[in-house]
């Protein structure tokens, strides 16, 4: 019976891991510890957003995009799009009142850079690695996260992307 109560008394009592933590710490440290986490995504995890196309934000000004990218090739405006095009040799900057309204990357480029990660341009990899298009349409599928989209246009009978492009879809 009195092994019962003291099982039931030693069960019922919080335990408390103070002293041993006093005991392994240093005087001077104890009292000053802090827990970390650190948060590691999976190799292929999908991103949860967009925030850049080969570098350059939907964010981004025109003075940001020069420092970024320096001189353009051409600038050229889009009578159709009500836009400017900053072209350079990997990427086309289209923007409207000075503020990045699309980025383009044509297929000579080989390969995208989605947030801070380089993707080969091959429909099957970038499917992957974008985690499934969410809209599939005649000339190529949509990856949408938020309000931000990359679209891979895509050659009807290769299948293979023609070119590629990162928008706000609440712009079009």
């Amino acid at each position: 019976m009195m092994k019962t109560l003291l099982l039931a008394a030693g069960l019922l009592t919080p335990f408390s891991g103070q002293d041993t933590v006093q005991q392994t710490v240093s005087p001077q440290t104890a009292g000053h510890m802090v827990r970390t986490v650190q948060t590691i995504t999976a190799p292929h995890a999908a991103p949860t957003d967009f925030r850049t196309l080969n570098g350059i934000s939907l964010d981004d000004t025109r003075a940001d995009v020069l420092k970024k990218l320096g001189k353009p090739l051409r600038i050229k405006k889009d009578m159709l799009l009500l836009s400017t095009e900053y072209q350079y040799p990997d990427v086309t900057v289209g923007m409207r009142d000075d503020v990045v309204s699309y980025v383009h990357v044509d297929p000579a480029a080989g390969r995208i850079k989605v947030n801070d990660k380089w993707l080969p341009l091959q429909r099957k990899t970038l499917d992957q690695a974008l985690g499934g298009s969410q809209f599939s349409a005649e000339d190529g599928e949509v990856y949408v996260r938020g309000q931000r989209a990359i679209k891979v246009f895509t050659d009807k009978t290769s299948d293979k992307p023609k070119y590629v492009e990162f928008f706000d879809e609440t712009e079009w």
